[in-house]
């Protein structure tokens, strides 16, 4: 067999694995749009770089016929690639999106472990869907003794009410608390002129455009403007702007 021959079969086994696994990715543990909000390109760079470039390269120069030790050669750059694969697959499973909370005038997207899952409802936890985020609203407490106590947890280091499932309603039951601080993405393109192309593009697909709105999402990196449809205000898309920057001159 010629080196070419062999790096051509490694790596289309390579691409195969590495073709499965972002399906995987892309379609069931980070559904659009929460790919780009989490940040996960960190991650999936390394599979690519490792499974579908540097072990197929390796096999090229590697190999060559009859060559003693081969055996012991193909075997250490195929424990690599599963090593990179496995590491890079169990650290994007973990910070998949499980729960997207609304609190007070933007959405936090947050993995599982993020949240003490023992405080959601165990009815909320048996309807979520395998491939979608699990959403909610996170609300203030409304007497001023509540509000007291929960800004003394948090400046004690307790985490914030996005993050709290006592202070979370459906996200059914609130969806007009979230239209109220929802700016509607004609008007955000106005004031965001850098923003104007990507919304002129999200405006051009939906035929009631005129009812889109948007909200900050913050991501692990940065923060965006996820797209919510107008009947369910369910996110639909994300424009790659962060809504607190100011707007860049000229």
């Amino acid at each position: 067999m010629s080196k070419l021959r062999a790096f051509l079969i490694h790596f289309s086994i390579s691409a195969t694995v590495v073709g499965a696994a972002f399906a995987v990715i892309f379609f069931a543990w980070y559904p659009a749009p929460y790919f780009e909000v989490v940040g996960a390109w960190n991650v999936v760079r390394i599979l690519i770089v490792v499974d579908l470039i540097l072990g197929p390269l390796l096999t090229l120069i590697l190999f060559r016929s009859r060559k003693p030790g081969l055996v012991f050669d193909l075997s250490v750059i195929a424990v690599v690639q599963i090593s990179a694969l496995a590491f890079g697959l169990s650290t994007i499973y973990e910070e998949r999106p499980y729960f997207v909370v609304f609190a007070v005038d933007r959405f936090e997207v947050l993995a599982k472990k993020d949240v003490d899952t023992a405080d959601v409802p165990a009815e909320w936890l048996a309807a979520k869907r395998w491939n979608v985020p699990l959403y909610a609203v996170a609300s203030v407490p409304e007497s001023l003794e509540a509000q007291q106590r929960l800004i003394e947890d948090i400046l004690s280091g307790n985490p914030d009410i996005e993050r709290r499932p006592e202070f979370w309603s459906p996200y059914t039951d609130k969806t007009a608390a979230i239209e109220e601080k929802a700016t509607p993405l004609t008007e955000f393109a106005a004031e965001r002129p850098d923003a104007a192309e990507f919304v002129q593009r999200m405006l051009d697909l939906h035929d009631d455009a005129d009812r889109l709105v948007g909200l900050p999402v913050i991501g692990k990196e940065h923060a965006f403007v996820i797209v919510l449809e107008p009947e369910h205000k369910m996110p639909i898309g994300l424009i790659p702007v962060d809504p607190w920057e100011p707007t860049p001159a000229g």
